[in-house]
């Protein structure tokens, strides 16, 4: 036995309770269950233990046990891998336990566990157990992590999950995730044996090399040209020096020393900085600027309360003066000697008394106020005119003052605009500087001699050797076709795959379903119909994969894990298919993945009865006759069926059936009664 097979595959819970699924290598196991009892957690418990970056386990494993183990044997070489389980909601375990050797134990505790590691260690002593990599250490070539084959690379060709098996746009395990389809792609020549790890490092080597020289052989080329490489910089240099006022427009016939002069003195010049005024400066101005505006409506309103005042006071003096006059008349009147008797009848009265005094205290009274009046108005018409003549120099400070600010603000917008010229400047100068310290260095010394770089190209070239890698690329291809093709034409199918070959493409990668006869037309797996098209494609390209990786002696474990192949056949979970009382049957388990994985038909019934006549029931009668047939021809290929359907006439499938999970024996993957873990929700 010359590949890696899987013997066992085992859990640890809790109390050292401890859960065994033991195969049979070079042989076709088979583990057939219900829905929900974790037939599809068993490849993400290999993978798992492959150095998954990532712990995909169901929540109920990750709930119910603490580590999981992978036992691989080869012959007598034995190999287990062991790894902690997370509870859920945390991240993987960053250690793995690998130990190698003859005749191993398995641990049955976590105490027992040897051989601990970080994870890429661990990857790295699967890789040197599986073959993976180049045998010589004595290359000197450094390659890139994307460049490298690893374990996690082998994923794809023993693994066709539920998303691979009758997808018609994933080809590959892994295929649909970004992160991971890139190296799967660059890495399947080393695993179809086209390149190796050596020659992926000297072809990326040999690209940059190859740069190298082009870049090299272009800066020699421009300076033997008449407008050599040290000119060309420093006439670009000058001309970028003249648009920022730094130096003149560089003369046409200068030379390189005339160019390399006139760069060192735009470095020189310095511009004087001018003051600016501030943002500060125009606040202090638009303040003064208010008081004043303040003031000048203030002056305003006492010049116009004056220029009312004097006009009514004016008004005033004029009434007072028409009143004087008409009392003038009294004066004509001796009213300093008024009688006390009555001049007609002489009878004694003081009437012509009172009326004589009021009317010499009227007339007194007007004469003051118009003397007051004569007064007071210069005096107003005085202080209306000191108004006017402030408010009209409170005017022209406030006009003054505009013009201040508006010079302020454009004067501030030219300061914004010389800060860029002045860092476009500097910017300028630091080019030219960058260019004076270096240009003795790389651009005044002699041409390279580029013997060495052509002969290290010369080298890669042989190392790589590209049209020998495309003819062994074309050749592997071929020949996986053919395998293909051979294991398609006894599969079940419908048109247009019938007595068609498949054509496999590791480019992109690609497989294409070429029709027969020369008019046939070459098919996309989106052209082929049916499910049950797709996975009989499927089923063909792993296969045969699997007998190149054998012929060839590739480093890929003799390891097919197949998820269901009867789920393009039973898609009806629920359905009771009708039968004839006497008809003869056969038991196809119920068709749910494990609960935890997405499936939310986890109450059908564990079986549905199927007549022994029926196309489908025919169809997947001859996958498994298929998957028997093959592996008896290989010498070291195991595969792991995980099925609903249980064949109960068919003795190779009743012998190869490991385990049946079913809701009424209460059986899977974790058993019911482990107990729960206290350190996860």
């Amino acid at each position: 036995m010359n590949r890696w097979n899987v013997e066992r595959i085992f859990f640890l819970g809790v109390e050292d309770r401890f859960r065994e699924i033991v195969l049979q290598p070079a042989r076709v196991n088979v583990i057939t269950g219900a829905s929900g009892t974790g037939k599809s957690a068993i490849i993400k418990a290999l993978d798992y233990c492959l150095g998954s970056s990532k712990c995909t386990l169901p929540a109920y494993v990750r709930r119910h046990s603490v580590a999981v183990g992978v036992k691989w044997v080869r012959g007598r070489d034995e190999l287990i891998a062991c790894r902690l389980i997370p509870g859920v909601g945390r991240n993987s375990s960053e250690y793995m336990y690998v130990t190698t050797g003859k005749a191993l134990d398995l641990p049955r505790r976590v105490d027992d566990f040897e051989g601990r590691t970080n994870v890429e260690a661990a990857k790295g002593m699967l890789e040197r157990a599986f073959g993976i990599g180049d045998s010589s250490e004595s290359s000197t070539l450094q390659f890139q992590k994307r460049d490298r084959a690893t374990v996690r690379h082998v994923t794809p060709y023993i693994f066709v999950t539920k998303e691979v098996i009758d997808s018609e746009t994933v080809l590959f395990h892994g295929l649909d995730d970004n992160r991971k389809a890139n190296g799967i792609i660059s890495t399947m020549p080393y695993f179809l044996g086209v390149s190796t790890e050596e020659s992926v490092a000297a072809e990326r080597q040999l690209r940059l090399r190859r740069k190298e020289l082009e870049a090299e052989t272009a800066r020699e080329d421009a300076k033997r040209s008449n407008d050599n490489l040290l000119k060309q910089r420093a006439r670009i240099l000058l001309q970028e020096a003249h648009e920022v006022g730094l130096s003149a427009h560089p003369p046409a016939d200068a030379n390189e020393l005339e160019l390399v002069e006139s760069l060192k003195a735009a470095v020189s010049t310095q511009s004087p900085a001018p003051h600016y005024p501030s943002e500060g400066e125009v606040a202090i101005l638009h303040e003064r600027r208010r008081n004043v505006l303040a003031e000048f409506n203030r002056t305003k309103r006492s010049y116009q309360a004056a220029v009312v005042a004097a006009r009514e006071s004016a008004g005033y003096e004029s009434a007072i003066g028409r009143q004087l006059d008409k009392l003038r008349i009294v004066e004509h009147l001796n009213l300093d000697d008024v009688s006390a008797s009555c001049p007609v009848c002489q009878s004694p009265t003081d009437e012509g008394v009172k009326i004589a005094t009021a009317l010499k205290r009227t007339i007194s009274t007007i004469r003051a106020e118009s003397s007051s009046i004569q007064r007071i108005r210069p005096q107003l018409d005085g202080k209306a005119a000191q108004l006017d003549e402030r408010a009209q120099e409170l005017s022209g400070e406030l006009r003054e003052l505009d013009v201040t600010i508006a010079a302020a603000l454009a004067r501030i917008k030219e300061s914004q605009r010389l800060t860029d010229l002045a860092q476009l400047q500097s910017y300028v100068r630091g080019k030219v500087t960058y260019f004076l310290e270096t240009q003795d260095d790389r651009l005044l010394a002699p041409a390279k001699d580029f013997g060495s770089l052509h002969d290290e190209i010369a080298r890669l070239e042989g190392l790589v050797d590209v049209a020998n890698r495309r003819v062994r690329l074309q050749r592997a291809e071929s020949t996986i076709s053919q395998f293909a093709s051979e294991a398609f034409a006894v599969l079940p199918k419908a048109q247009p795959c019938i007595d068609a070959e498949l054509i496999f493409s590791s480019r992109e990668p690609r497989i294409s379903v070429a029709e027969p006869g020369a008019a046939g037309a070459i098919l996309s797996m989106t052209d082929v119909g049916s499910d049950a098209n797709c996975l009989a494609v499927h089923v063909a390209l792993s296969f045969g994969l699997q007998r190149y990786f054998e012929k060839e002696h590739r480093p890929v474990p003799g390891l097919l894990v197949l998820d269901q192949i009867s789920r393009p056949y039973f898609p009806n979970r629920t359905a009771q298919a009708a039968v004839k009382p006497d008809s003869k049957v056969r038991k196809v388990a119920d068709y749910a993945d494990y609960a935890d994985d997405g499936d939310d038909d986890t109450d059908g019934p564990d079986v549905v009865s199927i007549s022994a006549d029926d196309e489908d029931f025919q169809a997947m009668r001859q996958h498994i006759d298929f998957l028997f047939s093959e592996v008896d021809r290989r010498d070291d290929l195991q595969v792991l069926l995980l099925e609903h359907a249980y064949f109960f006439d068919d003795p190779r499938y009743v012998h190869a059936t490991k385990y049946r999970w079913t809701r009424a024996s209460g059986e899977a993957l974790i058993p019911t009664e482990w107990p729960r873990r206290s350190d996860t929700r």
